[in-house]
Parts: C-alpha cells; sequence; structure tokens
C-alpha cells in the first residue's frame, strides 16, 4: 500500500474525492516535504527542504512548497522561490543563480502508479497549480526546468507553457569495465597515461572546496565571467551536505592541488555537478582523471548511476561526449504573460537603438 501523507483539509468546493485541492505546506509540516521527496523518482538532493532553505536565504526570494491533494493523500507537489522587482512578479524552479540545473514537480510513487492514475494525478494536479497560483501570486513569469525523470510534459503543452528539451549524459555504472571499454580510445589513453605522470586524485576537505572555487572562479573572469552564486551560498551547502551528499575530489601534482571537481549523491546516482576544468600542466588530464576516479567510487559504494552534467552547449558537449554516456532529456518550461513580452520586445529595441546612435 502506498504510503499517504498529512492532511489537505477538506474541500469546501466540492465533495469529489477525486477533485485535486493545492495548498501550500506549513512550517510544522516541513518533515512531509523530504519524506516526499524520497519516495519520488523525480526527487533530486537540490529537491531537500535544506538545500531550498539554503538557496531562499541567499537569493533574496521566499520558498513556497505547493502540493496537491485527493482528500488526504499528496498525490504531488513542486516547490518554487518567488522573486519581485519594481515591476514583475516571477517563480522559479529553480532559480538560475544558484548552480541548480534541475528541480521541477515531484509524483511521490510515480513509477509504481498505473499509466492511466500518473497522467490523472499529473494531469489534474497542473490545472489546479495553475488556477491556485494565479488567485495566490499572479505571477508574470513562471519558469520551470524538471528533472531527467519526467519525461512526460504534456500538462505543460496543454496549459499554454513554452517547452524547451534539454540534456545531461547518464551511464549505469554498475559494470566498470564495461563503462571504462565505452570510453573513447584517446579519453582511455589520456587517463591512463595522467595516472602514469604521477597525478594523484584524493578526497578533498574544506580547504579543497574553496580551492575548486577560487580556481572555477578565476577561470570564468579570464572568459570575462563572474561566478554567479556567492561563497558564503556554497559554504552553506558544504556544511550542511557534505560528507553524505557532497562530496569533493581533487587532483593533485607533486602534492599541488591542481585541480577538482564537486559531485553529489543522491538515491543511486551519483552528479559531477561542480569542476574546475582547465589543466595546469600541459599534456596531462586530470580532470579525465578525476571523472574516472568519481566513477569508481561510484560503483565501490553502491551507486547505479552517473550523471555528467553540461550536454547543451556544444563545446562543453563535444568534450563530454568522449565518455560515450547515453543522452537524458528533461526540460526548460516557462509562461509569460504578455506584458513581459511586450517590455523584453521594447528593451531590445532600445538596446538596437543605443548601439546604432552610440
Amino acid at each position: 500500500m502506498e504510503k499517504r501523507f498529512g492532511s489537505c483539509g477538506k474541500n469546501t468546493k466540492s465533495d469529489k474525492m477525486s477533485e485535486i485541492e493545492v495548498r501550500e505546506i506549513k512550517k510544522e509540516e516541513y518533515k512531509i516535504w523530504d519524506e516526499l521527496v524520497d519516495i519520488s523518482p523525480h526527487g533530486t538532493i537540490f529537491h531537500k527542504l535544506d538545500w531550498l532553505k539554503i538557496v531562499e536565504k541567499h537569493t533574496n526570494s521566499k520558498l513556497y512548497l505547493f502540493v496537491g491533494c485527493i482528500g488526504e493523500e499528496i498525490i504531488a507537489a513542486i516547490p518554487f522561490f518567488y522573486y519581485k522587482n519594481h515591476l514583475f512578479k516571477m517563480l522559479f524552479s529553480p532559480i538560475g543563480s544558484t548552480m541548480i540545473q534541475n528541480l521541477g514537480p515531484i509524483i511521490p510513487n510515480y513509477d509504481k502508479l498505473k499509466q492511466n492514475k500518473r497522467e490523472f494525478y499529473f494531469r489534474e494536479f497542473q490545472k489546479a497549480l495553475d488556477k491556485f497560483i494565479c488567485l495566490k501570486i499572479n505571477p508574470h513569469v513562471i519558469s520551470i526546468t524538471t528533472s531527467p525523470n519526467l519525461i512526460d510534459v504534456r500538462p505543460y503543452v496543454w496549459n499554454n507553457y513554452q517547452i524547451t528539451p534539454k540534456y545531461n549524459y547518464i551511464k549505469n555504472i554498475e559494470n566498470l569495465n564495461s563503462v571504462w571499454v565505452g570510453f573513447k580510445k584517446s579519453l582511455r589513453k589520456n587517463i591512463v597515461n595522467t595516472e602514469k605522470a604521477g597525478i594523484k586524485i584524493e578526497e578533498g576537505d574544506l580547504d579543497s572546496y574553496k580551492f575548486i572555487l577560487q580556481s572555477l572562479s578565476i577561470r570564468l573572469k579570464e572568459q570575462g565571467k563572474k561566478l554567479l552564486v556567492s561563497k558564503e551560498y556554497m559554504l552553506d551547502l558544504y556544511n550542511s551536505f557534505n560528507p553524505n551528499n557532497l562530496k569533493v575530489f581533487i587532483s593533485k601534482y607533486k602534492e599541488k592541488e591542481i585541480s577538482g571537481i564537486i559531485f553529489t549523491t543522491y538515491n543511486d546516482r551519483v552528479t559531477i555537478w561542480v569542476g574546475a576544468t582547465r589543466s595546469p600542466i600541459k599534456g596531462l588530464y586530470p580532470v579525465d582523471l578525476l571523472q574516472w576516479k568519481i566513477i569508481e567510487w561510484g560503483n565501490e559504494n553502491g551507486f547505479k548511476r552517473c550523471e555528467i552534467l553540461g550536454a547543451n552547449i556544444p563545446s562543453i558537449s563535444y568534450f563530454k561526449s568522449k565518455y560515450n554516456f547515453d543522452l537524458d532529456i528533461y526540460f526548460h518550461i516557462e509562461k509569460k504573460t504578455s506584458l513581459i513580452k511586450i517590455s523584453k520586445k521594447i528593451y531590445n529595441i532600445i538596446k538596437i537603438y543605443k548601439y546604432f546612435n552610440s
């Protein structure tokens, strides 16, 4: 029997048990949230309440946890971050400046439901959620990026959202030899030669974590960009999730740290998340060795899959496709009011005018 959570209260508009009611989870019910995440195949480490609260703390936003209920059973949920500037009200799941790629809805026990119930829960939840959001917040923008495990986005199509497909790389790592043989030949050669040259991979500590963030900040600055997240945000994540769900691997040459990767673990999945990718030593490839050692570690510690982010940018996907992982699809979903669309057009016209009249 599927586990049921919480009380959604009585539906004053209808006595039909099949009608879905959407409401906000209260603070005294917060323990329910992580249980919902844990039993949903769409749940990620980014959905966990502690991670969401850290995001809220560092983004000047308000966290909403919405659930959809039939009677007393919670059948779907979604976290949103509410942000308001002088003109516009916006809902994000996730906020783009937090290095969170996937968030969006979760449906408890989705993989155990029959197809008709999956479709009913998601379709009716999304319809009820749109009505609830319109009455409670009436945002100008709703932006959602789903988890890779949720491939049915028809409820968004039917509710007039714009859908953009996105991709990660993923591989079953239970057979380590099969993963190794699947690598491009040049990648295997890079890994072997880098290890022979004396580059060592170790599990890092807080100092290693800070080194990776600093290295990443420097590399982005060289490209004319900047690290969007604050150091305080990243340190809060480390303090909350290391060592169980947030880990650091560092590469060293002659005892000096030269590169590193931060990765997350949750359920059966290891996710290669943040890294400093430039090699300071010509002809050696510490990042290739780092990623292989993370895959090895994941296999040895009972994880079934490894996920590599960054399949949506041609230059990055060219590098990461050498691992010959499978593509895993997810979706960016967005709805904007006409006011937002008009404002964007005006902004673009002003930019063009200034360019040609400067």
